[in-house]
């Protein structure tokens, strides 16, 4: 029953995680101002850093001691020809498909990273 539990509060954190970034893919961020003559400043969407977020919870997983985690992304390639690699791993854990303690190691880690995007850029509803 306590696996069961844990089971499902993984997926509700996963199903919290994948609505938020959802919401925060799409926001838009300015990397600079617009000078004087004109010329804006680039612009962002934060979907552009999937696959960083991705690339550090792969760099993080060799470095840890979670022999599932290790195995999950030392298997898994984020390339750009699977440019949501971050939503499909939300969208696995979400369902409750991803390996034992695999969730249990990446989502607090992406609870921190995503609740510091929408800290810094906000969300459509405001917050978390």
């Amino acid at each position: 029953m306590l696996m069961a539990t844990a089971a499902h509060a993984e997926a509700r954190q996963a199903a919290r995680l994948l609505d938020l970034w959802s919401r925060l893919s799409s926001r838009h961020i300015a990397l600079g101002s617009s000078c004087a003559c004109g010329a804006g400043g680039v612009t962002l969407v934060l979907d552009d850093f999937e696959l960083d977020i991705y690339g550090y919870l792969q760099d993080s997983a060799e470095r840890c001691d979670v022999e599932e985690a290790r195995a999950f992304f030392a298997a898994s390639t984020a390339t750009e020809a699977d440019a949501r690699p971050l939503l499909r791993l939300l969208e696995t854990a979400a369902a409750g498909h991803l390996p034992p303690g695999v969730g249990a190691w990446a989502l607090p880690k992406l609870e921190r990273t995503l609740s510091s995007f929408a800290e810094l850029h906000g969300t459509e509803s405001g917050g978390m």
